[in-house]
């Protein structure tokens, strides 16, 4: 069974944004490896952020729409899941709550938020390197 994960915004951004462990992971998702899960919440934060981000001049991917559209297209839409207080900050809450909603095994994150989690109800709190080495070794 593929695992299913939650991609934090951090994550797509610099996935969209730069290459590096973050466009790896999405490389990952292309060659459906794993499967992504969003959530409305979720998908406005990645579409907010990636669009705020693109207008400034150092944003380095012009066809950073198309990027978003795909992984929006590749990713299993849930719905948001009640929330409670799980995180440090408020506005993650959402997020974790629609990984654990879901029954995501993973949330790949760069937000120390997050990391410090380490797995809560079940969900792996990752940075992409340790997610990546999960994928490849079949966990």
């Amino acid at each position: 069974m593929k695992l299913l994960a939650v991609l934090d915004t951090s994550v797509v951004v610099s996935a969209i944004g730069w290459r590096g462990e973050a466009r790896n992971v999405l490389r990952l998702l292309a060659r459906r490896s794993f499967i992504s899960v969003r959530t409305p919440y979720l998908t406005r934060e990645w579409t907010e952020t990636v669009t705020e981000l693109s207008a400034e001049s150092r944003w380095p991917n012009p066809n950073w729409a198309i990027w978003l559209e795909w992984l929006k297209t590749k990713s299993r839409l849930a719905d948001d899941p009640p929330v409670k207080r799980i995180v440090r900050d408020p506005k993650d809450d959402p997020v974790i709550a629609g990984a654990i909603a879901a029954g995501a095994g993973y949330l790949v994150s760069y937000d120390a938020d997050f990391l410090d989690l380490t797995k809560p109800y079940g969900v792996h709190c990752v940075a992409p390197r340790a997610f990546i080495a999960a994928v490849l070794s079949g966990l």
